[in-house]
């Protein structure tokens, strides 16, 4: 079967004739590529915090210990949060070395929150200071609103490309066109705005909430092929 397949591709090859080469140059000459895009700012409905802790001392197995607490109290008061999902991040212990001995171990482990509740997730945040540190807290748009949005913008792009072949092609001073490729990129956007803490490791202290704004995000489609004037 596959020797089949190969002679009859060798033989389309062979029998391609000079008038068809020439006729693909010409179709090459006429072609032309470019891209169009559709944007809109979608308000940010979903969070995403970073907490965790970092610990040092002299037996690894009670520093483990003291991190696994700490992390326990934090699910523990996460799970109460309804509007709040959680999920273990990194964790990982090191040795510390001072002129050249080892001198203790240090841990740190974190812990991933996300919700679309901007109030529950702050307060959850404010009480999780008490005994972990706050890395980073970012807004973003939710994948159900991402989906819908896109799904709008896609429409928008492909009547830009549209009129952007119309227009080239009246530039160009051809009769018309035909589109020859079309792809969609949906991955667009702005990223996310983050706010990340300074917050020294050990300085825990119960803190009010973050202060903190959704913002917006630009959600982008990108429409990008080709068309052969005609």
């Amino acid at each position: 079967m596959h020797r089949g397949i190969t002679l009859v591709v060798a033989l389309g090859i062979a029998l391609a004739s000079p008038l068809a080469r020439a006729d693909d140059k010409g179709e090459a000459a006429r072609r032309v590529r470019f891209s169009v895009e559709s944007a809109r700012d979608v308000e940010n409905d979903w969070i995403r915090a970073v907490v965790g802790i970092t610990a040092e001392d002299a037996d690894p197995a009670a520093l483990a210990d003291s991190v696994n607490r700490a992390m326990a109290w934090a699910l523990e008061r996460t799970r109460a949060a309804a509007a709040v999902t959680a999920k273990s991040g990194s964790y990982q212990t090191y040795p510390v070395h001072e002129q050249g001995r080892l001198r203790r171990w240090r841990a740190t482990q974190t812990l991933i929150l996300e919700g679309g509740d901007g109030a529950a997730m702050t307060q959850l945040v404010g009480a999780l200071q008490e005994r972990l540190q706050l890395q980073s807290f970012g807004f973003e748009v939710s994948e159900p609103t991402r989906a819908r949005v896109a799904a709008e913008l896609i429409g928008e792009a492909l009547a830009a490309f549209r009129a952007r072949a119309e227009s080239v092609a009246r530039a160009l001073g051809a009769k018309g066109y035909a589109i020859d490729e079309i792809a969609l990129d949906t991955s667009g956007g702005a990223p996310p705005p983050i706010i990340r803490s300074r917050m020294e490791a050990g300085v825990m202290a119960a803190a009010a909430p973050p202060a903190v704004e959704a913002g917006s995000s630009r959600v982008v489609v990108t429409a990008s092929g080709a068309i052969v004037l005609e």
